[in-house]
């Protein structure tokens, strides 16, 4: 039996300090995000999962209604957002 130690560095920083991004570099990456969450929907619907359909189709209008206030709503023009929730 091999044994090894596991040394924990207390305080040392995990992340890189990130700079904030720009409105519009914000609205693309949550666009990303809307696009994940309706990935997710479709793959819980062929899956039959009510439940799950339902608290990601509220995510995803949570993440559209962020993004629209960053943009003023030109991010979601040319997207279909007929999804029923």
């Amino acid at each position: 039996m091999e044994l090894f130690d596991i040394v924990v560095e207390p305080n040392v920083p995990r992340r890189r300090g990130r700079e904030a991004l720009s409105e519009k570099k914000r609205a693309a990456a949550l666009f990303r995000v809307w696009h994940g969450v309706r990935e997710l929907i479709d793959e819980a619907e062929r899956l039959g999962e009510n439940e799950l359909v339902h608290f990601l189709a509220v995510a995803q209008m949570l993440v559209e209604e962020k993004a629209t206030t960053l943009t003023a709503g030109t991010v979601f023009d040319g997207a279909d957002t007929s999804l029923p929730n």
